[in-house]
């Protein structure tokens, strides 16, 4: 019974990596999701070929985000300080650096690091994300976030920002849905017979557990949105030496 996920999985986790040298990839999206409050996610970014939806980002400060090593691209728009895209200000990014780690084929280590032309104005719209002290547990409640479409496998972009709630899943019952493509910097969340869920255009977007960043988007089954198939992300908490190394070395 593992055979056909495997190959969903696959085929929407790796078709997008095929296209990268055209900068056609595409994420993950909100399904089932609401409009996010207000200024809610004052952090998040959206990468941006030209104007149109890339991937998700979070600010980590005036010239950083984080982001998907999947989502890298040649030169990016930086969407920030809106729910609604195109309403607030972009800067231009050329230089991008993938975790060292990162693999096309198993999505380990699926980290980025996008250093902005300009600095970013810190404001009540736009703030830095809080990178996590720790690792929160299996259990806990989180939001994701992100412009990615809201219908699978036919797509719909939302212009508004998308909120839904997830709860992180424990390696081991997320292992009974991925088995082995689910690697140890992995990180599940979902809602048991649900289909809300990150999709594509999320990816790289954050996974926000009691005010820190557990989470950046990665991967999932396609079609999103499939009842008991957790969102994947990459585990933050277990990077942020890197994160911070990364900055240091190229500030």
């Amino acid at each position: 019974m593992t055979t056909p996920l495997v190959i969903l999985l696959l085929t929407f986790a790796l078709g997008s990596v095929a296209q990268e040298d055209q900068g056609n990839k595409s994420g993950e999206k909100i399904i089932d999701g609401v409009p996010c409050p207000r200024g809610s996610q004052p952090w998040q970014v959206a990468l941006l070929k030209g104007s149109q939806l890339h991937c998700g980002g979070v600010l980590l400060n005036e010239q950083w985000v984080l982001t998907a090593a999947h989502c890298k691209m040649n030169e990016y728009n930086v969407h920030m300080g809106s729910d609604r895209l195109g309403g607030g200000p972009q800067i231009k990014a050329t230089r991008s650096f993938r975790h060292p780690g990162y693999s096309t084929q198993t999505h380990a280590n699926d980290l980025m690091l996008v250093k902005l032309n300009g600095r970013a104005k810190l404001s009540f719209s736009v703030k830095k994300v809080n990178l996590p002290s720790h690792c929160d547990p299996p259990g806990t409640m989180c939001t994701v976030s992100g412009w990615g479409t809201t219908t699978s496998p036919d797509v719909t972009f939302p212009e508004q920002l998308m909120c839904t709630d997830v709860k992180l899943i424990s390696p081991q019952d997320c292992r009974k849905v991925y088995k082995d493509l689910l690697g140890d910097s992995m990180l599940c969340a979902g809602i048991p017979n649900s289909r809300t869920n990150a999709c594509n255009g999320d990816s790289g977007g954050p996974l926000m557990c009691k005010g820190t960043l557990q989470g950046v988007v990665s991967w999932g089954s396609f079609p999103c949105g499939q009842p008991n198939d957790p969102g994947v992300y990459t585990q933050v908490c277990k990077y942020v030496n890197w994160i911070k190394e990364t900055m240091r070395r190229y500030r």
